[in-house]
């Protein structure tokens, strides 16, 4: 097996150092980057401590050397922004990785005249969780720019690994292709490797405030035990003690990662293992009420951070970009070719001229069309809507709700932020009205505009249900139907688990794949976020569901029931009360289809 470094990793690649006691520790702090282990070296306004030999390497009468590492096609850049570039470099005595710590405004500069050096600080706390046996990164190096006493940017040069690879990728992308029990037994052990880990740190008082897979890096002996090196410790931080309150919100931390990526029976041994292993704290917790404890705080962290994902659509940031051309100001993701996107907020109604455009539907409420746009550098089919005025007053509501096309926009986003399969959205536009044709409220919206990005090889759920299953075998029939229901039941379950609804949730707004296990859903106008959700729009979606299903010729009780019982088990509905959950549903059924017939509309 060989896994190998693909972000900012540089760890020590030699044995772990054996543990220090408290003596031998604070000696080995105060040597940190002074002599004799350490060689200081001025080269222009950069101070150099450097170790082993490593000042000839790395540095010429310059500086750094960057420029020449650059020209000879050995330097690349791994992470870039605004207070940190990230550099790997491959020398002949092994890579190395060069953190370049900025100081962009006076807050970084004030912050490093009370806390230190960023660079000096990882060093530092590099040495003391080395001096807990936990492997991290290694220093052969900094630099520090000093002027008038102030420190400015600074630089930290460590060594790398091979065979490591950051954990949350090995979880993710390599540990899922693993044949079983090989993949099982991994788990396991991570499990079990990452609670005696995280039971150290916490025993010696320290605490990760960025505690996540991404900052830590997994490897494999020959046994295939994993190691697990711990990297990126400017968020490290050290108190007297950390108590069972501070380290349960620790754990959410790092429980937001694996909440939505592991079984639960993966991370409740990760806690069984975690309190076997803490030796401090005081008296131990209830492991179950312990657990119970950190999913109800990773729940909370993941509302939090979840909400602030569903914002980036809103305003300019690296993954949207906000427009205004004359009438029309638009939001347009990053995905989407910038003169599509201009274009596009320019001239909407473009998208509906061009070659080779296919027209779905063209009705008094909405325009929808098909054709090509540039994502992500290549030309895709994209879905362009069009959301037409119905009556005079529609502008004046835009002051009191959102928009349709917005809310679809909106909602796009915040299913992406929680993990709920959907179409990405590329661009919203809305467009306001003309002075001389409604002199009151031409500053409203009067049309809106919304593309995404079209999903070829699916089909509506209805259609697959009407016309796909039909025409198969009736063993094949009955095999698609019950993997289809099963998938459906997650996707929704998932939904509602998440803090959303759906008040139109039919099978004609749901996209089906044609392998029948992949779901995603559309026609987002009617989806609301809402934490904790109501049992009562779980209940409206379903009966919602249910009767769009029910109007497909095919479609059974016994299919609902089964979908139900996929959808929540029944050993997870309060009381057991299956039959009442049932009968809620079928009265909203009995509700929706009431209604339809008043208003004069079919159940679709």
């Amino acid at each position: 097996m060989s896994v190998t470094v693909s972000r900012d990793r540089a760890v020590d690649s030699g044995p772990v150092p054996a543990v220090m006691g408290p003596r031998d520790l604070d000696l080995a702090l105060k040597r940190m980057f002074k002599p004799p282990d350490w060689t200081w070296t001025q080269k222009r306004d950069v101070g150099w401590w450097h170790t082993g030999g490593w000042g000839s390497e790395l540095l010429d009468q310059a500086g750094l050397k960057l420029e020449l590492w650059r020209s000879e096609g050995r330097l690349s850049i791994v992470k870039q922004g605004p207070h940190r570039v990230v550099y790997k470099v491959d020398l002949p005595r092994g890579p190395i990785y060069i953190k370049h710590f900025l100081t962009p405004d006076r807050r970084a500069i004030l912050r490093q005249w009370f806390r230190r050096g960023k660079g000096r600080n990882e060093g530092r706390r590099s040495l003391h969780l080395a001096s807990l046996g936990v492997p991290t990164i290694t220093p052969v190096a900094l630099g520090e720019r000093r002027k008038r006493r102030f420190l400015f940017e600074n630089f930290l040069v460590t060594l790398a690994v091979d065979d490591a690879t950051p954990l949350d990728v090995f979880v993710e992308q390599a540990l899922p292709g693993w044949p079983e029990p090989s993949r099982s037994l991994t788990r396991r052990r991570l499990a079990d490797a990452l609670a005696a880990m995280t039971a150290r740190l916490h025993d010696a008082g320290l605490m990760h405030h960025d505690f996540h897979p991404g900052n830590i890096l997994v490897r494999f002996g020959r046994d295939q035990a994993p190691e697990l090196v711990m990297i990126d410790l400017d968020a490290l931080r050290r108190r007297k003690e950390v108590s069972w309150a501070q380290a349960r919100g620790n754990l959410a931390l790092l429980d937001h990662f694996f909440w939505l990526r592991s079984s639960r029976v993966d991370r409740w041994r990760f806690v069984k293992s975690y309190l076997a292993e803490r030796r401090g704290g005081g008296e131990k917790p209830v492991a179950r009420e312990f657990a119970v404890a950190i999913e109800a705080e990773t729940r909370q962290w993941a509302e939090r951070l979840w909400r602030r994902w569903g914002r980036r659509c809103q305003r300019s940031n690296k993954y949207f970009e906000t427009l205004w051309d004359g009438r029309c100001w638009g939001a347009v993701s990053r995905d989407l070719d910038a003169e599509c996107g201009r274009a596009f907020v320019a001239d909407p109604d473009r998208a509906f001229t061009g070659p080779g455009v296919e027209f779905l539907k063209d009705s008094r409420t909405t325009t929808v069309a098909i054709t090509t746009m540039t994502v992500r550098g290549e030309p895709r089919r994209v879905v362009v809507k069009r959301f037409n005025r119905k009556k005079w007053l529609d502008p004046l509501l835009a002051l009191f709700r959102p928009t349709r096309a917005w809310r679809s926009w909106q909602a796009g986003q915040h299913l992406a932020a929680r993990g709920v399969p959907t179409p990405q959205n590329l661009a919203f536009v809305a467009r306001r009205g003309r002075f001389r044709e409604a002199p009151l409220w031409w500053f409203l919206p009067h049309e809106t505009y919304l593309v995404t990005l079209q999903q070829e090889s699916a089909i509506p759920l209805s259609t697959y249900l009407s016309e796909v299953l039909p025409a198969l075998p009736p063993a094949e029939r009955r095999r698609r139907k019950g993997s289809a229901l099963e998938a459906l039941a997650r996707l929704i379950r998932t939904l509602h688990d998440r803090s959303l609804s759906h008040r139109d949730l039919k099978a004609s707004n749901i996209l089906i794949e044609p392998d029948g296990e992949r779901l995603s859903l559309i026609d987002l106008v009617g989806v609301s976020l809402k934490h904790p959700l109501p049992e009562g729009r779980r209940i409206r979606d379903l009966a919602r569901l249910a009767a769009s299903a029910l109007a497909v010729p095919g479609t059974t009780r016994s299919d609902l029931l089964r979908f139900l019982r996929a959808y929540r088990p029944w050993g997870l509905i309060p009381l057991g009360d299956w039959k009442g959950l049932w009968r809620s549903i079928e009265h909203g059924i009995g509700r929706k289809r009431d209604m339809n017939q008043r208003r004069g509309r079919p159940l679709s």
